[in-house]
């Protein structure tokens, strides 16, 4: 099996001494990990719903064969909720219509799974970042596609705070709290259903 990880610098892992993130975690500890699991990150830094729109059509395809051994997940947003210049750096109706749009564009290729954007420390950014997944889980509601919600759960990991408020920046965990995040999505129904 392919597994697709499509995100920002969350899904790439940015702040991990490992270089491992949440994806390379949960990879690591999915039950077909022996059995020729292929994992690509292709998180990028800094990345908005914008950027992984534009990109999606040129990396997907060669990743994804044979096509029915390939999955996605998608996982972003907690960029597009941050203030640059006094506003979201995409707006809310945006951030929907480039969701439903990466959304539709991976489901036509394979089953795909939508992780969302974890919590920060902020608690202003945390609310819009919460506002932004209670939207995400509709429109993955409405289009039949799993829908993980991780801000207010993760806000509720110990492991995970601790690790953004070591991290420095408040935004990207470290070692810690990527296995929190990844030990979460390892317990999800609509992830163990890949394997069975």
């Amino acid at each position: 099996m392919r597994i697709v990880f499509v995100g920002d610098s969350l899904t790439v892992g940015v702040g991990d001494p490992q270089y491992l993130g949440w994806p390379g975690r949960l990879c690591a500890a999915s039950p077909a990990a022996g059995l020729g699991l292929t994992l690509y990150n292709l998180g990028v830094r800094s990345e908005t719903s914008r950027h992984l729109k534009a990109r999606l059509g040129r990396e997907l395809p060669p990743r994804l064969l044979p096509r029915d051994e390939a999955r996605i997940v998608l996982s972003f947003g907690v960029n597009d909720a941050k203030i640059e210049n006094g506003r979201r750096k995409v707006e809310l109706a945006e951030s929907v219509d480039n969701l439903f749009d990466i959304a539709s564009r991976a489901t036509a290729l394979c089953p795909t799974l939508v992780v969302g954007p974890p919590p920060v420390l902020d608690d202003a950014y945390r609310c819009r970042i919460e506002e932004l997944s209670d939207v995400f889980a509709g429109v993955c509601a409405e289009m039949g596609v799993g829908y993980l919600e991780m801000c207010r759960p993760l806000c509720r990991e110990r492991a995970y705070l601790d690790s953004l408020v070591a991290s420095g920046d408040g935004y990207h965990p470290g070692a810690e709290g990527y296995a929190a995040f990844a030990a979460r999505v390892a317990a999800w129904d609509a992830w163990l259903a890949w394997f069975v």
